[in-house]
């Protein structure tokens, strides 16, 4: 087994569980039609990325500090310092974006038993 056969995918399990959601009439989502058991695993998805993007985040934020020095001396470009920060600001959006997924999907499954390996394949 590779050393990373076992790590958890949650941006892919969101993408490839997202389009197996019900979709009402006006073209929302609607949860409550859904599979209970693909909200459960949409929404330990999102949750499992909102918290990898966080810290990711935090981490790349901290390089940013330590690395300053070398910022000062040109040896960073000031292009790749914005294209870090236009990163930063789509990664702390999708994050707050997984959790307004989460929400409903939860919300939707208050009263579900089951589990995320109840829904569908």
């Amino acid at each position: 087994m590779a050393p990373h056969d076992n790590v958890s995918r949650p941006l892919r399990q969101l993408l490839l569980a997202l389009p197996k959601l019900k979709v009402a009439d006006d073209g929302r989502t609607d949860f409550d039609a859904s599979d209970p058991g693909l909200l459960v695993q949409i929404a330990e998805a999102a949750e499992v990325l909102q918290r990898v993007i966080s810290l990711g985040t935090s981490a790349v934020g901290q390089l940013m500090a330590y690395a300053s020095v070398d910022i000062d001396t040109g040896e960073f470009s000031q292009e790749a310092i914005e294209a870090l920060g236009w990163l930063l600001a789509e990664l702390g959006s999708g994050a707050a974006a997984c959790m307004e997924l989460a929400v409903p999907c939860r919300e939707a499954t208050a009263d579900f038993t089951g589990s995320a390996s109840d829904g569908p394949r």
